[in-house]
């Protein structure tokens, strides 16, 4: 196969990824750690989960927009552009909440684009933020950004993941030792279908599981991981076929797997099944957590900042959230 014949064929939203840039907050938080605070065993969640540390923002310290901040600067260097260039900011996020757990320090709200904006002196952006995607933000807000920029006649685009989960984690439950804080960002250029690399996406929704998650009365998060666990598996299953039979690809063909990384028992799964060479497969979860949306995008930008993705390889990744959502995106680094 022959990566530069590859054409977006089955979405219409053509897009060149121009640059990428993730930051992680403070230092690991240990499952020892975990196990001295909270009493959970290290090597039950290691079992279960395959997460050996995660980070958390210090409350008080830093906030959404302090992470999305760091992370956007990292994107723009690396993209060569100047913040003037960016005509949309588009942010999602699955942890933030009005007054609970706000976007900033100085502000009660919960939106992440607007005073992200400000920040990052984007004066020529228009922002806002996609609520409601979770896990699968960064598939919704990128073609939704790269769609925008071709509906309405715009050259660049900056897309924002960022999850900042322990006020809102309920430490009376194993699952909440899964998430950590972080953010990633990528930034995409309008160009012609034929140069494009973003190549294809699909995207599910299942609103029949909406109460497989919820919210306490303490604003903490609650989720039924026995429903998620069983969902979850054939779903990124049966994207991951589909992206790749309609595209005529086979596992070869894709440089890098880069799963959701919400559990790696979920992980494994997938591998098992699509048969995906273990150097095949990218995670970050061991070290960073479940960061929700930030997950998959965030792997994509530590190895390619690491030099192991190199520009122009082909890259599958596929997400599950809160919804229930799933869907896969197929795109060039």
């Amino acid at each position: 196969m022959n990566k530069e014949n590859l054409q977006q064929k089955f979405i219409n939203a053509p897009g060149k990824l121009l640059g990428i840039g993730h930051y992680f907050p403070g230092d690991p938080v240990t499952n020892n750690t975990i196990e001295k605070e909270y009493g959970f065993d290290s090597n039950w969640i290691v079992e279960h989960t395959g997460v050996k540390s995660r980070h958390w923002a210090k409350e008080g310290e830093e906030t959404f927009v302090d992470l999305a901040k760091k992370a956007g600067e990292y994107a723009l260097k690396n993209s060569g552009i100047l913040v003037t260039d960016i005509d949309i900011l588009v942010c999602t996020s699955s942890t933030t909440r009005a007054f609970f757990n706000p976007s900033t320090l100085s502000n009660k709200y919960m939106d992440i684009a607007l005073p992200l904006q400000a920040e990052l002196n984007l004066s020529n952006a228009l922002c806002f933020d996609i609520g409601g995607a979770a896990c699968v933000g960064f598939i919704d807000a990128t073609i939704t950004a790269i769609s925008m920029l071709k509906a309405m006649n715009l050259k660049r685009a900056m897309v924002v993941c960022v999850e900042n989960p322990k006020p809102v984690l309920n430490f009376n439950y194993k699952n909440s030792t899964l998430f950590g804080a972080g953010a990633v960002v990528t930034i995409w250029e309008k160009c012609a279908r034929s140069d494009s690399d973003l190549l294809d996406v699909s995207l599910y929704t299942d609103g029949t599981h909406f109460n497989a998650f919820d919210i306490d009365d303490s604003n903490k998060i609650l989720m039924k991981g026995k429903e998620v666990g069983e969902f979850a598996p054939k779903s990124l299953i049966n994207v991951t076929k589909e992206i790749l039979e309609r595209n005529n690809l086979k596992i070869m063909d894709i440089d890098w797997f880069i799963p959701h990384q919400a559990n790696v028992n979920i992980i494994n799964q997938l591998k098992e099944e699509m048969e995906i060479p273990e150097h095949k497969m990218l995670i970050n979860i061991d070290k960073r957590g479940n960061t929700s949306c930030v997950g998959g995008p965030s792997c994509l930008s530590e190895y390619y900042h690491m030099g192991k993705i190199k520009k122009g390889d082909l890259i599958f990744t596929c997400s599950f959230g809160r919804g229930f959502n799933w869907g896969g995106i197929l795109f060039k680094a």
